[in-house]
């Protein structure tokens, strides 16, 4: 094999092996195995048409659009599937049948349910926190997770989310 070809093609495949190989998290190991084989099928293209270059101008020019449709059209297809992996996911998801599912499905901790309870009950953060013997900041903190968590912004859209929950 001519010189150049053989360090794309190791690098194609050593970056597949690697994404295999990684050990980041069971939920991506199929998105990992998905992009190490689009990689090494970018490498081995590459190295395909590396060797027919000198043998033609068009092997040039597929070897130029191989390269940029790596380089340009992958991440942009990389970001545009985990921007709507999210709203997959949730459409896949069931809906949770009662309050105790919705805890487990926005993975909320029992202090913070304490508190998703008192806020339905309509009391403010200070009241939360001197019923619940914890402090004005540790309600804020729990309170500021629970949104994240539960994906709303106020106060009232938790309190509507919980109880179109409570309503099922």
């Amino acid at each position: 094999m001519p010189p150049g070809k053989l360090p794309a093609l190791l690098s194609g495949l050593t970056s597949a092996f690697m994404l295999i190989g990684s050990r980041s998290g069971e939920a991506a190991a199929a998105d990992r195995i998905s992009l190490a084989a689009i990689v090494t099928a970018g490498a081995l293209s590459q190295a395909a048409v590396l060797l027919l270059l000198p043998h033609s101008a068009w092997m040039a020019l597929i070897f130029v659009f191989l390269l940029f449709a790596g380089m340009a059209l992958l991440p942009v297809w990389l970001t545009y599937r985990s921007d709507l992996k999210v709203f997959i996911d949730y459409a896949n998801a069931e809906m949770p049948q009662g309050i105790e599912d919705f805890f487990l499905k926005h993975e909320i901790s029992p202090r913070e349910a304490d508190i998703i309870r008192e806020i339905c009950n309509g009391l403010s953060n200070q009241e939360i926190a001197d019923r619940l013997f914890i402090s004005l900041q540790t309600v804020k903190d729990h309170t500021s997770r629970i949104y994240t968590k539960t994906n709303v912004r106020n106060r009232m859209q938790l309190m509507t989310l919980v109880r179109s929950v409570e309503e099922r």
